[in-house]
């Protein structure tokens, strides 16, 4: 019976295997959707860093103090109301995962 505990704590635990893809994933997602919001304005200040660090955070350089500068963005925005908020809280909530789980696979971000 004490072989059969640790399978049901998910339907497919071989998936925990890969569990370094997912950092991947949500850099892709947060990047391309920097990158879709603020490239019509990138010639304004904040235009172009947040354009900036969703090249960045795709490239994977500085993933976690980009993505604690993006989730401060971010949060600026929910209060000036330039985007709306069903967009920004699932950004918002990526750039804090990253910023806990690190850059992940495919990154180029060096330790210091």
């Amino acid at each position: 019976m004490s072989n059969l505990w640790p399978n049901l704590l998910s339907f497919w635990p071989n998936l925990f295997n890969y569990g370094f893809i997912a950092p991947l994933i949500l850099r892709l997602a947060l990047g391309s959707a920097l990158l879709t919001l603020y490239s019509p304005v990138w010639r304004s200040a904040r235009g172009f860093l947040a354009s900036l660090a969703g090249v960045l955070i795709i490239a994977g350089l500085g993933v976690q103090p980009v993505s604690l500068f993006v989730a401060l963005l971010l949060l600026g925005e929910t209060w000036s109301k330039r985007h709306p908020r069903s967009t920004l809280f699932p950004l918002l909530s990526i750039a804090l995962a990253l910023l806990l789980l690190g850059p992940g696979l495919f990154a180029i971000d060096l330790p210091l």
